[in-house]
């Protein structure tokens, strides 16, 4: 209802137009209730149209900006002036000052002030740490600014939008999830978010494009002693499974610094290796171990640095480690391969289920496949 009227406003405007007017182009709809004007600069006027709505049609009608100026126009119809980004929240009244309806009037400008841009991760960084289907995205509250998180759009092009989001309690990130997402068959769509932010009466949009493949981080590899002279590595907890589908490529180095506490501070040799079970390496006597992973297949970001003190004590970052196990996701059938029952079926895959050699079959296809997985958008 609230969306018929707003649109019958953007008509009243155009069909209202003459040399001060502009057209309905300049205005568009965010969501129900919410009208936005662009404003390409401070100097602008926009003559808006509003509507109380179509059963107050022939009443008397009042109106109010942000419930205490009263304005002049009166009727169910009325147009407003909005200068610059001086926009409004306008209630509408009957001849009883009851309230009836509101059009909250936004303008939208092209200056990025209300978050921050950071030189290496841009205004919104978005990542994962497996191939679930879920991603997290940050930002940075520009300073002397009171923002907040008015609307939140992200859908793929042509998929629809199956994809959800909650904001965090501290307004600084959204965590979401992609209901349709599946992480053996190829991506080939890329995700298209935009997140509007307010303040006062600006509003300011932010987007961001990416395929889920491109974005993800590792967390950090657990490290533990093995023996006196070497150390256990095994995948992150939260990495998706099979590892045999899922490879991992780590990065190894070691560091004589004795007041390093960070695996950057020095640049010495490293090198990568690829496993995908439990792994051990050799440790030298006083020097610090440094370790970090990522997706083998895909060219996507490193996790953070693991260092590991191998003079007796575990330092900080590796202390607080837990043991390694995996029950994610849950076995499928006894009847199935080891390596199968560790597989999130995609929807397109239920006839695995019915037939387990059918089901071993697909696995080696998509294992000998793997590598497809990370070809999106070359």
């Amino acid at each position: 209802m609230m969306f018929f009227l707003l649109l019958s406003a953007l008509l009243f405007l155009r069909s209202s137009a003459d040399g001060s007017i502009k057209t309905a182009e300049n205005y568009w709809i965010l969501k129900p209730n919410v009208l936005v004007v662009n404003v390409d600069t401070s100097e602008d006027v926009n003559m808006v149209p509003l509507v109380c709505g179509e059963a107050y049609e022939g009443q008397h009608i009042t109106w109010t900006r942000n419930n205490a100026e009263n304005l002049e126009a009166q009727g169910n119809r009325i147009v407003v002036t909005v200068e610059a980004w001086k926009g409004g929240n306008y209630s509408c009244l009957d001849s009883k000052g009851s309230y009836l309806n509101h059009t909250l009037v936004l303008a939208h400008w092209t200056f990025r002030k209300i978050i921050k841009n950071t030189p290496e991760k841009g205004y919104i960084d978005c990542s994962t740490n497996n191939y679930g289907g879920s991603f997290k995205c940050n930002w940075t509250w520009g300073e002397n600014r009171n923002g907040h998180v008015a609307h939140i759009e992200v859908t793929r092009p042509h998929g629809g939008s199956n994809i959800s989001c909650s904001l965090d309690s501290e307004g600084k990130s959204i965590l979401c999830l992609d209901h349709d997402y599946c992480p053996y068959a190829e991506e080939v769509e890329r995700v298209n978010l935009t997140i509007y932010f307010r303040s006062s009466f600006v509003v300011e949009s932010y987007n961001a494009k990416f395929y889920i493949m491109n974005i993800v981080r590792p967390d950090k590899v657990p490290i533990s002693r093995f023996n006196k002279t070497s150390v256990e590595v095994r995948y992150p907890q939260t990495w998706s499974t099979p590892s045999s589908y899922f490879p991992l490529m780590f990065q190894v180095k070691e560091i004589r610094c004795r007041k390093c506490k960070k695996c950057d501070c020095s640049k010495p040799s490293s090198q990568e290796i690829s496993f995908t079970q439990i792994h051990q390496l050799p440790v030298t006597k006083g020097m610090k171990m440094c370790v970090r992973a990522r997706d083998e297949l895909c060219n996507s970001s490193w996790s953070e640095w693991n260092l590991y003190n191998t003079v007796g004590i575990v330092n900080a970052e590796s202390s607080a480690l837990t043991p390694y196990h995996s029950t994610y996701p849950p076995p499928l059938s006894s009847s199935l391969p080891f390596s199968l029952q560790h597989r999130v079926l995609c929807p397109h895959d239920a006839t695995a289920l019915a037939n387990p050699l059918s089901a071993a079959h697909m696995l080696i296809e998509s294992t000998c496949e793997s590598r497809n997985r990370c070809s999106a958008g070359v």
